[in-house]
């Protein structure tokens, strides 16, 4: 078996029967479901580590129990799956952003090259969308 993105999936696997059975009892409790509902449930998570003879973890970032699982055999995935390679990271000084972002997008536009810019304050935009009408 393969889990993608262990590190989430694998605390669901339990959050999964915890949460139906929750569900469940509540109405059970109040006479909307038959006792016999509790029955009819997800596997616990000991049922599902019983039933699972292989499993294959893929994680970015594996939890305590996925490295616990590994017994030493962990695999680093050197290469990104789309075969592109990481762009260059420079890391810049805080002071003059939106100014520096937008001598970027001139000079990215002065060579006809298309432009992606994530701002992570909300008046960033309006800011240098002010510039750029000048």
């Amino acid at each position: 078996m393969i889990i993608d993105e262990s590190h989430i999936t694998v605390p669901q696997i339990n959050g999964m029967y915890k949460g139906d059975r929750a569900r469940k009892e509540v109405l059970v409790e109040y006479g909307f479901r038959l006792p016999s509902a509790l029955d009819n449930r997800p596997l616990n998570f000991s049922e599902f580590v019983d039933l699972s003879h292989q499993i294959l973890f893929v994680s970015a970032t594996p939890g305590k129990y996925e490295l616990q699982q590994s017994t030493g055999h962990i695999s680093e995935q050197i290469i990104r799956p789309t075969g592109l390679i990481d762009p260059e990271l420079i890391v810049k000084p805080a002071s003059n952003q939106v100014d520096d972002l937008f001598w970027e997008i001139v000079r990215t536009i002065k060579t006809e090259v298309g432009f992606l810019s994530r701002l992570l304050r909300r008046r960033w935009p309006k800011i240098l969308q002010n510039i750029i009408r000048i």
